[in-house]
């Protein structure tokens, strides 16, 4: 009977303890970063293409 005391207050302490802490990086915003910033260049890339076919197209008439 003492066993199952002691047992159940022991698990009990544990289970009152602090929370775990956070994970110091941030797992869910650095990729979603470095897809934002993939994205834009990938748009920039495409915005100067096109200003070359413009400038080009322009050109010939």
């Amino acid at each position: 009977m003492k066993r199952a005391v002691l047992f159940c207050l022991s698990a009990l302490l544990v289970a009152c303890g602090p929370p775990p802490e956070p994970p110091a990086a941030n797992v869910i915003g650095d990729p979603l970063e470095q897809s934002l910033e993939k994205a834009r260049s990938v748009e920039g890339l495409n915005s100067q293409r096109k200003d070359e076919l413009d400038e080009a197209v322009d050109a010939g008439n």
